[in-house]
């Protein structure tokens, strides 16, 4: 099974990186950079595209089941990956074996998933074991007693180390990567809501001054998150918030997604992410769903899902992160949900200065808080975390 690093179709063209990862102790190994971070008590279904199945497509992960929910988890994770797959593998990480039986743990959930999918069309061409993603880890085959071995360091691997390179980010856990989105302390996010209802009730939203006040606060954080790690003024984040709820401004900050990898789609996704932290319900749900939607272009499933997710809590009748979350269900490719970027009748709110300038630059990455987690696609669709 070969991986490609690239960019997403939506990027310009630019060199790909081909990893082999036919071997299973490979696969397995790469795991934690194809979800975004490190798996544990998990079934990850990896699905093959292409005619012969050799590449890699879309990646469902859940938490394992408890005893007699394995075909009910199954039949959830079929549609993300049944009619985009020719065939799936299936990685179990951790669990207990149970009392009685021989062979690797969580046996009945493989047999689920090849009864569900195979009613589907879509066979299970491996299925393995790994109590944990580390290196000599051992690993086993449901299907052979001879097939096993022990995993390479995942940091150690050439997808680890292209994914390092692309500026992409692999978290400890699923949990670590959750905690990106947690939100500031909620006296900041009661003083700025307070400030919210004052501007709603008083009529704010209909002055004519409010989209040029939304975008040159949102133009502002852009500009200054692209030099460094800004710190937000509540006057900002309140301005930003209800410009948000602008369709002119919304649509020109999607459109700040594509190309996947630009200097402009690298910035906004690290804005996107700070407002998300800073902003409170219900206008918290638009820059969640514009980092949802960042996200997912780039085929970070598993960010775009926990960013959804923030987004429909914030505000449930939210229309733009419905419709996400239904795409994201169903597996729909990055590709085609890139059009929407396009759509609206305006440009990217911003432009980088080394775009302005005709120049590669990037801006660096700030590591802890600031994920930086925009600067390339990883190299499958990652579909929906079907642990939520």
């Amino acid at each position: 099974m070969a991986s490609t690093m690239g960019p997403n179709s939506t990027g310009n063209t630019t060199d790909t990186t081909t990893i082999d990862l036919r071997d299973p102790g490979d696969l397995l190994a790469a795991t934690p950079h194809l979800l975004g971070f490190e798996p544990s008590d998990s079934v990850v279904l990896i699905g093959h595209r292409g005619e012969a199945g050799t590449h890699i497509g879309n990646i469902v992960r859940a938490d394992l089941p408890l005893p007699g929910g394995e075909t009910a988890l199954a039949a959830q994770m079929v549609d993300p990956l049944a009619h985009a797959s020719v065939a799936v593998t299936v990685v179990v990480v951790g669990g207990r074996r149970m009392t009685g039986t021989t062979g690797p743990p969580a046996g009945a959930v493989v047999a689920a998933v090849k009864d569900v999918f195979g009613r589907a069309g879509t066979p299970v061409q491996h299925a393995l074991w790994v109590p944990a993603i580390r290196a000599g880890a051992p690993w086993k085959c449901y299907d052979d007693d001879c097939c096993a071995g022990h995993l390479p360091d995942p940091r150690s691997t050439v997808l680890a180390a292209v994914t390092t390179h692309a500026g992409l980010v692999t978290h400890s856990s699923r949990a670590a990567m959750q905690r990106q989105l947690d939100p500031v302390g909620s006296d900041v996010l009661a003083r700025r809501a307070v400030m919210l209802n004052r501007r709603v009730t008083t009529g704010g939203l209909e002055e004519p001054a409010a989209l040029s006040r939304g975008r040159a606060a949102i133009r502002g954080i852009l500009t200054r998150a692209w030099e460094g790690t800004p710190t937000l003024s509540d006057t900002e984040v309140v301005e930003s918030a209800l410009g948000l709820t602008l369709p002119a401004v919304r649509d020109a900050c999607l459109a700040m997604a594509v190309p996947v990898g630009s200097a402009h789609s690298i910035t906004a996704e690290r804005v996107w992410l700070l407002l998300t932290r800073h902003t409170p319900a219900p206008e918290r749900a638009e820059p969640a769903t514009l980092l949802a939607y960042s996200a997912y272009v780039r085929g970070e499933g598993a960010l775009a899902g926990m960013a959804l997710s923030a987004a429909r809590a914030a505000d449930p009748d939210h229309l733009l992160s419905r419709l996400l979350s239904q795409a994201l269900d169903h597996g729909l490719p990055p590709e085609t949900l890139a059009g929407l970027a396009r759509s609206g009748d305006t440009g990217p709110i911003w432009t980088a200065p080394s775009e302005s300038l005709g120049t590669g630059t990037r801006p660096s990455r700030d590591g802890d808080g600031d994920p930086g987690s925009g600067q390339a696609r990883r190299p499958p669709t990652a579909s929906p975390d079907a642990g939520e």
